[in-house]
């Protein structure tokens, strides 16, 4: 009878014994160091009541699920201090956190404690969970606008947009409108302006080309493509245009040969595709369409994205990095900010990241932090908000 209600007790103890912290930086140094847990633990009897224990258990599991830390404690360990109140017996338990973390890894640690009584051979279980957090990049980072570029040079002391960060306005006014002879002088800026940037459009040529973007996998056009065409030297950018509803965009174009450059939401078109102009013709880009696959739960959205050259070649190995950089978010019971989680793309140059829906998270609406590290030394950052959707392409 007294192994029965013990177990009844561990039942309900399981569901109640339960708490959660979190850690900012499990250092023992440093002014953001917070290395150190204490928990109240207590040891039940056959009726309910509180009474004393003469050993503790306790077992770590870290991120990945993996048990990372596991002791038996005498209840007369420096570590346990027990009381009195009113007759019933309590325990706290404290350690630092950098003692019980394993590899230290970022991420949610659950921690199982066993109070346990020998003589009435009775354990008492207690629950918590933890959480460590990296003081990186995005920490420091934090206060620059929703959308950035930053690629060295010096700052211009007269902006005046919000946040201090260029929006699509301050960028556009400040791309030279005519010609540059020297802009691939050491020192100077810029790599596509032999051309006058207002003139663009579909180009000045003599021959009326015809662009048509083609799904190869599906045998169908695919409308509001995005193409840029430039020289094969790739000094010069040509004409910037887009695909009708019917997949086709027309270009005024000189003999030559030259690169086009096709980019749709979901798709992946052939990198460097050469199109040679002899007079009037038609001339076709070939893509397919891009599955993200299913997010790791169904709870998640999958959110993907592709990083290319400007030749249109995809860019192996770029950092891409999510966060929530700052404030204090949950999904359920589980602190998620701040957070991080990072990925690279692949030989195709997609990548993705499965995160909880912005709406699922409280406060709801939270946004993530996104931040591409490109091997040239550019970073990309935004804030966006992740719908409530099985996946989501991310576009720049």
């Amino acid at each position: 009878m007294r192994k029965l209600r013990a177990l009844l007790l561990a039942v309900v103890t399981i569901a109640t014994c339960s708490g959660s912290a979190s850690i900012i930086n499990n250092s023992t140094t440093g002014p953001s160091s917070e290395d150190s847990l204490s928990f109240v633990l207590y040891s039940l009897d056959s009726l309910g009541n509180p009474t004393t224990a003469d050993s503790l258990f306790l077992i770590v599991s870290g991120p990945s699920g993996a048990i990372v830390y596991s002791d038996s404690i005498p209840v007369a360990d420096s570590r346990v201090v027990s009381t009195t109140v009113h007759g019933r017996q309590f325990y706290s338990f404290k350690e630092q956190v950098s003692n019980i973390d394993g590899s230290g890894s970022s991420g949610v640690y659950t921690i199982a404690l066993l109070m346990a009584n020998s003589s009435l051979d009775l354990e008492t279980p207690h629950h918590y969970t933890f959480q460590i957090i990296g003081n990186e990049l995005d920490d420091q980072l934090a206060s620059i606008g929703d959308s950035v570029l930053v690629k060295g040079g010096a700052v211009d002391s007269n902006r005046t947009e919000q946040g201090g960060g260029l929006d699509s306005s301050g960028v556009a006014s400040a791309v030279w409108n005519s010609s540059q002879s020297n802009h691939t002088i050491a020192g100077t800026f810029g790599r596509y302006l032999d051309a006058q940037v207002a003139n663009l459009s579909s180009g000045s040529g003599a021959y009326a080309v015809s662009v048509v973007a083609y799904d190869s996998s599906l045998g169908q056009v695919i409308p509001k493509t995005n193409l840029a065409v430039r020289n094969l030297a790739q000094t010069a950018l040509i004409a910037v245009v887009s695909t009708n509803l019917n997949g086709q965009a027309v270009l005024n174009l000189d003999a030559g040969d030259y690169i086009t450059v096709g980019t749709a939401s979901g798709y992946i078109f052939e990198a460097g595709d050469t199109m040679s102009v002899t007079g009037a013709g038609v001339d076709t880009l070939f893509g397919y369409q891009f599955d993200p696959g299913a997010p790791s739960l169904p709870v998640f959205c999958r959110v993907y994205g592709a990083v290319y050259l400007a030749d249109g070649t995809p860019e192996i190995g770029a950092a891409v990095k999510v966060s929530i950089p700052s404030g204090v978010s949950r999904w359920d019971n589980i602190i998620v900010s701040p957070f991080d989680v990072s990925t690279t793309t692949d030989s195709i140059g997609y990548f993705y990241v499965d995160l909880i829906p912005s709406d699922s998270l409280i406060p709801s609406g939270t946004q993530y932090e996104i931040s591409i590290f490109r091997s040239n030394g550019t970073l990309l950052r935004q804030k966006v908000t992740v719908p409530t959707s099985l996946s989501w392409r991310l576009e720049w």
